[in-house]
């Protein structure tokens, strides 16, 4: 800044003595009294709020607590009611459960009796049925097995014939064949006595 410029600011200054001027003292001195104001203020300030807050809060925590206490009861006087129509609704519904089970066992109860007499009598009938059956194919199997059995004697007997005929021709050419045998072995010792004698003449 100029002279110039210095000299008219001093000019539209206020005329005020030195002791009018704040020093930097002066300053750190009103900042420490409007700290320590500020700092109490708000102390007091927080210590009405936490008083106003505690207040608030009993008055609500009592106020709260009735209303929890009101609420309950009506709650139990509720559930107590409800308790009591449902307990009742239950009884008259296991009641009506119980007459229409009864109504349903009696029922079936009828009807299985009803279809177990028809099933005997289906099964006896079947019986006497397949006894019948069992009989007619018995009696069959009987003729079958009396017919088999007489075929199977006369082929064993005419096979047991034949066997015999034919052991009997078998006996008669080994009886041959035997005879014709031991007339060769005959003929054939006699022919070596004869070769003998003639060799023992001839000695």
């Amino acid at each position: 800044m100029s002279d110039d410029s210095a000299a008219v600011l001093m000019r539209l200054l206020p005329p005020v003595s030195w002791n009018d001027f704040a020093t930097k003292q002066d300053l750190e001195t009103l900042g420490k009294f409007i700290q320590l104001g500020f700092n109490n203020s708000l102390l007091e300030l927080r210590n009405e709020l936490r008083k106003e807050f505690v207040d608030e809060t009993g008055i609500l925590r009592s106020s709260m607590h009735g209303e929890f206490v009101d609420l309950r009861n009506g709650m139990q006087d509720e559930f107590a009611s409800l308790r009591k129509e449902v307990s009742t609704e239950f009884s008259a519904t296991r009641s009506e459960m119980n007459t229409e089970f009864a109504a349903v066992r009696s029922e079936m109860n009828t009807e299985f009796a009803a279809v177990r007499s028809q099933l005997h009598h289906e099964i006896d009938g079947l019986r006497k049925e397949m006894n019948t059956e069992f009989a007619a194919v018995r009696s069959e199997m009987n003729t079958e097995f009396a017919a088999v059995r007489s075929e199977l004697h006369h082929e064993i007997d005419g096979l047991r014939k034949e066997m015999n005929a034919g052991f009997l021709d078998l006996r008669k050419e080994m009886n041959h064949q035997t005879h014709r045998m031991f007339m060769a072995m005959l003929g054939i010792n006699t022919l070596l006595m004869s070769v003998a004698i003639a060799a023992f003449k001839l000695l």
